[in-house]
């Protein structure tokens, strides 16, 4: 049987193939170094800005190879600033790099963005913005209107910024621009959106023209908003009324006279109202005045051709009324003598609205004043809307005093209604 022999191994057999693994590895490494990528860069977010300062951030990748880097910055991307240079180490990570910023302008933006350089080349990161914070300002204010105005009470309105500041608001008013009265401070804290504030005002007083604004206050100053003004409102309590003369003769007219009770009440403006029969479409305004110094008013009305009712209601947000007043509306016949002898006249006349359903009678004046009816007809038909009547009155031992007097008999629309007296000789 053949026998092996092993040969000793020792380092200066080993050194050849040690030396050739080791070279290599070191190959790439070497070939790296002399031929590196260019670094990777990524413009970060800025952190810490204020109205003077801000910090830029940024990730820079060496890619192997010695790198230095800087951010670029200005208020536009032509940029025009930059800050020092500072290094990366050389290595296969990406560094996140940071650099304090001072000198800036407050409530100005800028543009920034990070450059990295290594032997491959510079490479720039992408554009980003910031705005430092503006300096400290007074707060913005605006007056605006009233809502809820009433006889003693009003809600005043306004539109404050606090600007990023602890601000306080309150409202002056008075009857004039010296203002009188303030409300209580408010806060409305250090926001920097505008925000709509409000004040309840009370006890004022009715019918009164006030001046008002708004007042704003912060560390740094305090800001008065523009003047505006408002009326509150009347305050009737109520509406009396009475007619003269509370009956019309047809194509008459009638004085409506009272006055309105409350306050503020002087040169009140007012409406009269009137229904017509059968009063199924309510009221309708005819007529508006306003009232005297001590709140008494008169309207006329007419002419009238039936039954009415009216009111007076004062034109106002807090409005007061009269209870409705019915006037009637009398009809008219005419009278006169057509024909006659000794016994007897004969009268006729026309009649103001036609009476169709009417009775005419034919009335004598008794000595004592009382009348006493002597005769009585029926009505016929006359055009335009009329009616009439002829017939014969005998005469007496003595001078009479006659009328006719006419009842309408149409459900109301129509009062009785007389013509006028007619003396008739004796009989001879």
């Amino acid at each position: 049987m053949g026998v092996t022999l092993f040969r000793p191994v020792t380092m200066r057999s080993l050194l050849p193939a040690l030396t050739a693994a080791v070279l290599a590895v070191a190959a790439p490494t070497a070939a790296l170094a002399q031929n590196p990528a260019p670094p990777t860069v990524t413009t970060g977010a800025a952190t810490n800005v204020e109205r003077t300062t801000a910090t830029f951030t940024a990730t820079v990748d060496p890619n192997g190879a010695a790198t230095t880097y800087r951010f670029q910055y200005g208020t536009s991307t032509s940029y025009g600033l930059q800050t020092a240079e500072a290094t990366v180490p050389a290595g296969d990570d990406p560094v996140a790099v940071t650099v304090n910023v001072t000198g800036l302008t407050a409530g100005t933006t800028y543009n920034y963005r990070v450059t990295a350089t290594n032997a491959a080349g510079v490479v720039n990161g992408a554009n980003r913005t910031v705005r430092t914070d503006s300096n400290p300002s007074a707060p913005a204010v605006s007056t605006q209107g009233v809502t809820n105005a009433r006889p003693t009470t009003a809600t005043l309105t306004a539109r404050v910024n606090p600007r990023g500041q602890a601000t306080s608001y309150y409202f002056q008013y008075g009857t004039s621009t010296n203002y009188s009265s303030r409300t209580p401070s408010v806060s409305v804290g250090a926001g920097t959106s505008t925000v709509t504030v409000r004040a309840n005002l009370t006890r004022l007083r009715v019918n009164t023209r006030y001046q008002y604004r708004v007042v704003a206050v912060n560390p740094t100053g305090t800001t008065r908003g523009a003047n505006r003004s408002f009326t509150t409102l009347r305050a009737p309590t109520g509406v009396s009324m009475t007619a003269s003369p509370r009956s019309v003769r047809w194509n008459g007219s009638v004085t409506v006279s009272g006055r309105v009770a409350g306050s503020g009440v002087s040169g009140i403006p007012l409406a009269l109202q009137r229904s017509d029969f059968p009063y199924l479409t309510g009221f309708r305004e005819v007529a508006r005045r306003n009232a005297a110094s001590n709140g008494s008013y008169a309207f006329t009305v007419g002419p009238l051709f039936s039954a009415v009712r009216l009111r007076v209601v004062t034109r106002t947000t807090v409005a007061a009324a009269s209870a409705p007043y019915q006037v009637a509306n009398r009809v008219a016949p005419g009278l006169r003598v057509v024909g006659g002898n000794r016994r007897s006249v004969a009268i006729s006349g026309a009649i103001n609205p036609a009476v169709p359903n009417g009775r005419i009678s034919v009335q004598r004046k008794a000595p004592s004043g009382r009348w006493i009816r002597i005769r009585s007809v029926k009505p016929q038909p006359l055009s335009g809307n009329r009616s009439r009547y002829r017939l014969r009155v005998n005469r007496i031992s003595r001078t009479a005093t006659i009328r006719v007097v006419v009842v309408p008999n149409d459900q109301g629309e129509h009062a009785n209604g007389a013509s006028r007296e007619l003396r008739i000789a004796r009989r001879r």
